[in-house]
């Protein structure tokens, strides 16, 4: 009896979490938008068309430059949708993969290289990660402090 019980309350509460899928799962978009580090990024992103093609079911890896590094740049950079594609690849790259990685192919077409640098860290083109693995619903996002041109 006991048994049954246990199973009745398990199959109870799978049910329930069936029922109310997880609200909390935002897009790439989403998290760059409101990622206070990643805002300017973002709003270039929609700015140049780009956003069409990140809801899309994905995955996408997206390595996004700080607002701090994007300030760098000319408004002209800003809306370079090609400069904007060399942060972006097709494929769910996490930061242990990327270790095993040398060199990935964006969605511009151009070629950018990983570097593992001193202190277990891993720099993109010669920008560190700053914060990686955040996981977003079509892929995952790693923050870098500079940009990819």
């Amino acid at each position: 009896m006991k048994f049954s019980k246990k199973i009745f309350g398990l199959a109870f509460a799978l049910s329930f979490l069936i029922a109310f899928p997880d609200t909390q799962a935002q897009s790439i978009l989403d998290k760059l938008k409101s990622n206070s580090q990643t805002t300017q990024f973002a709003q270039a992103i929609e700015n140049a068309g780009i956003n069409e093609r990140l809801n899309q079911s994905g995955p996408f890896t997206v390595f996004a430059p700080t607002n701090e590094a994007f300030d760098e740049l000319s408004s002209g950079q800003r809306s370079d949708s090609s400069l904007l594609l060399n942060h972006i690849l097709t494929g769910m790259a996490t930061e242990r993969s990327l270790r095993a990685m040398s060199d990935i192919t964006c969605l511009s077409g151009q070629t950018i290289s990983i570097q593992n640098q001193s202190g277990n860290n891993l720099a993109i083109e010669s920008n560190r990660i700053k914060v990686s693995n955040i996981k977003a619903s079509n892929g995952v996002i790693h923050i870098i402090d500079g940009v990819i041109d």
